[in-house]
């Protein structure tokens, strides 16, 4: 990109040489004070060419900083580098949730069990109905 912006400028660099050889005094005096108002935009300008050539997302944004603060050397050159600033997709993160597991099913009791028992939702294991703590795991039931 800077190639064809150092090219372009060396091409118009080359021809305005030319044709200052080969004007005539009036003629060099409405080429000069064309050239001198014309080069000042388009080094002025240069960061929303940059953006526009990288196909920037934010161009617009590059383009009003440019506009506004680019007299001052510090907004001319944020916007330059803002505008040089490779930009990279935003990556997306896919994440899952884990569906709540059921409430356990109390066991039931059996003929030769005279107390009734429940499985511990953390480690499986069969405690009493009344349980408030596993005695197993030790979590809170």
């Amino acid at each position: 990109m800077m190639f064809l912006i150092r090219l372009l400028t060396l091409i118009l660099l080359t021809a305005s040489t030319c044709g200052i050889a080969q004007a005539q005094a009036v003629q060099l005096k409405e080429f000069s004070s064309l050239f001198i108002f014309l080069v000042p935009i388009i080094i002025y300008f240069c960061p929303m060419y940059v953006a526009y050539f990288n196909k920037q997302p934010n161009f617009y944004s590059i383009f009003a900083l440019n506009l506004f603060l680019g007299w001052t050397l510090v907004g001319w050159v944020v916007a330059l580098v803002w505008a040089l600033k490779s930009h990279e997709p935003i990556k997306t993160v896919n994440v899952t949730v884990s569906q709540p597991t059921p409430a356990p099913t109390p066991v039931q009791p059996s003929p030769t069990s005279p107390k009734q028992t429940k499985q511990c939702p953390y480690c499986a294991e069969d405690i009493l109905m009344a349980a408030k703590k596993c005695k197993h795991c030790g979590s809170e039931v």
